[in-house]
């Protein structure tokens, strides 16, 4: 087992093979990077609270080393005089793209990229930024926004208080949910047997599919105007729902909102990206 104490910046070069990444802070910046290297962390600022980072069994962990409070009814607010400021870390670790990773913040921000593999975010109040990750992908912010920008695999998003983007992402099961918010999914051809389902209580939610997808289409929504780009997908009689088949439906999409609207938007075929699709 190795393991560092940390109260200035300083960068770590992990010789020990690394399997998986837990990583536990109070307030700060995390960045989580994906490399055919070995694993690194940096820290460019420390916080006033020690940072620890171990290496024992496979597992990378760092985490804040929290102190003694005060008691009773006056703890949360000694954490609203001291958490954030004195706690505020920089850290940017670098680890093999198919390490299994968990990722715990307080309150900052949260940027994951290229990890080929399990991830779960939970940050409690911050924005959380999630690029190229491919694998079974778990995000939850109580307050802040989600940004999932050209994932793939398996995702689940949610937050309480903060809006939800997914671009550019060809998941296979994509479930994202958000209380108070507007939702925008753009989404690249899923794959014929996808499952999507997108969910607002207070917010809008907006959807871009191919032209030429393969969904079972369902949009409700019950104070709010549900438009489609579709012909297909089309209002059942009464205001605020719309259903219909894209193609041969084997995928199944599924929106709805309580107040906000639906708009379910065409995104045309990108003639250069199908080509390198046939020739596959």
């Amino acid at each position: 087992m190795a393991e560092w104490t940390i109260t200035e910046p300083r960068r770590l070069d992990i010789e020990d093979e690394v399997t998986r990444l837990d990583v536990s802070m109070v307030a700060g910046k995390l960045s989580v990077v994906g490399t055919d290297g070995p694993a690194r962390v940096e820290i460019s600022a420390a916080s006033e609270y020690r940072l620890t980072v171990r290496v024992a069994d496979g597992v990378l962990s760092v985490r804040h080393d929290v102190p003694d409070t005060w008691p009773g009814l006056l703890q949360p607010l000694w954490w609203w005089l001291n958490g954030r400021r004195r706690f505020a870390a920089d850290v940017s670790i670098a680890i093999p793209y198919h390490t299994p990773s968990v990722l715990r913040l307080g309150s900052g921000s949260v940027v994951a990229s290229t990890v080929h593999a399990d991830l779960t975010v939970d940050c409690a109040s911050g924005r959380t930024t999630l690029l190229g990750v491919d694998g079974r992908l778990r995000a939850t912010v109580v307050s802040g926004p989600i940004e999932a920008l050209g994932c793939a695999g398996d995702i689940a998003l949610e937050t309480v208080s903060g809006e939800i983007t997914v671009a550019d992402t060809a998941a296979h099961r994509l479930s994202a949910k958000t209380i108070s918010g507007a939702l925008t999914a753009d989404l690249d051809n899923p794959p014929h047997d996808s499952q999507i389902n997108l969910e607002t209580i207070s917010g809008e939610i907006t959807i871009r599919v191919r032209e030429d997808s393969d969904l079972s289409v369902q949009l409700a929504a019950t104070a709010g105007r549900v438009t489609s780009a579709f012909a297909d997908v089309r209002g059942q009689g009464r205001w605020g729902s719309a259903r219909g088949v894209l193609g041969a439906g084997t995928g199944k999409l599924y929106a709805s909102a309580v107040s906000g609207s639906i708009a379910l938007l065409c995104r045309p075929v990108d003639n250069d990206f199908a080509s390198a699709e046939d020739g596959q």
